[in-house]
């Protein structure tokens, strides 16, 4: 598997996964198992990425798989199981139910599920408690959390600043499969993964990264939960519901064909420095623009004239 699109993963259990069926029938002679749904808390490396919040971080990836040796392996998975993963991360567009609080009619809302797509996974221990799980997360922080992917900018980047001044860009990555999966349709051959950077590594991307322009990201997976607004066809009333979201949060970006390189960064942020240092320069002194030949001349032969 090339580092197109990469992910290795360690991590605990929280849960027996889910089995999902061809039929709801248990007595049907034909009914098969399609899919297993588990998911499994992993820590992100100690690393300086750009975020203000320095603490160590636990997130919740979705685990999924329709293969059949993996999906036999994930029946098998327990709460407080040691696991370790490689795959890759997948998207789908999905249609999730929504009952408006206001008229109570159902909307089928469209959103984008990410998960990892298990080519490989072992069990190394089993039932830990959540306390014993977090301990060799620990001791294993460099392999718990980890992606590498290449891939197109859908759009431009967006960047927004949080109140305590964190900055943040968000963009959409195009990542053409290098590979099949098997169970999949043979029509899905990209993935349309978020990336979420922060700090310096938010400034970086903002201004380097264009539409179209290839990234190759070295980062962690993030998952987080998020309260969404919206409003009803129905009744065109507002209401707000909880939605989660599975990102890639870089430690470091590379920009490739059709992006500003970092020595283009770079000259950006010195004049941006020096038109700043004139500018406050100007704010605290008044104007302070060179006299020209001719007036320099006229102050020397009149130095007295008001």
């Amino acid at each position: 598997m090339a580092r197109h699109n990469e992910v290795t993963l360690y991590g605990r259990v929280i849960q027996a996964p889910k089995l999902l069926y061809n039929s709801t029938d248990e007595t049907n002679a034909s009914r098969t198992l399609v899919r297993v749904i588990g998911a499994i808390s992993v820590m992100r490396g100690i690393r300086d990425f750009g975020a203000v919040d320095k603490r160590i971080r636990i997130d919740v990836p979705v685990v999924l798989s329709q293969n059949k040796k993996i999906m036999k392996l994930m029946q098998a998975w327990e709460e407080g199981d040691m696991v370790l993963i490689r795959g890759t991360l997948a998207t789908v567009n999905v249609t999730k139910p929504h009952c408006c609080p206001h008229c109570q009619q159902i909307e089928q809302i469209k959103t984008t599920l990410a998960f990892i797509n298990p080519i490989f996974m072992k069990t190394e221990y089993k039932g830990l408690s959540p306390e014993e799980g977090n301990q060799d997360m620990r001791r294993n922080a460099e392999i718990s959390n980890r992606i590498t992917v290449i891939g197109k900018a859908c759009t431009a980047p967006e960047m927004f600043v949080t109140d305590k001044g964190q900055k943040i860009t968000n963009y959409q990555l195009d990542i053409m499969r290098k590979y099949r999966i098997k169970e999949d349709d043979d029509e899905n051959k990209h993935d349309f993964p978020f990336v979420k950077s922060y700090g310096f590594v938010a400034d970086n991307d903002y201004r380097a990264i264009q539409e179209e322009g290839m990234v190759f990201v070295d980062g962690a997976i993030q998952t987080r939960e998020y309260t969404r607004t919206h409003i009803c066809p129905f009744c065109e009333k507002e209401y707000t519901y909880r939605d989660s979201a599975t990102e890639i949060v870089p430690y470091s970006t590379e920009y490739l064909t059709g992006c500003k390189t970092m020595e283009e960064i770079e000259e950006e942020k010195r004049l941006e420095e020096i038109a700043a240092g004139q500018a406050a320069r100007a704010q605290l002194f008044g104007d302070d623009t060179p006299l020209d030949d001719t007036e320099a001349m006229d102050e020397a032969a009149d130095p007295d004239e008001v």
